[in-house]
């Protein structure tokens, strides 16, 4: 059986660290950004995170791209 992927969705998430648990372990926090360009490349969405990571008062732990595919068997 096919199965084709279909992008239908893309999102922006950047990772800042907020503080330290108790256990001694990153608090994360996300700032995430929905309805990113499906066909914008990689590097254009990381040097979005990366301007945007640049203003916020945190520390950054990543810059990460989700995407969202429709399955469809054939």
């Amino acid at each position: 059986m096919a199965v084709t992927k279909t992008r239908v969705d893309s999102d922006l998430i950047v990772g800042v660290k907020t503080g330290t648990k108790a256990s001694g372990g990153d608090e994360i926090k996300n700032f995430r950004f929905s309805k990113i360009k499906i066909d914008a490349f990689d590097e254009a969405i990381y040097a979005v995170g990366a301007k945007i990571a640049a203003v916020l008062p945190y520390p950054t732990k990543y810059i990460q791209r989700v995407n969202d595919n429709l399955l469809i068997s054939e």
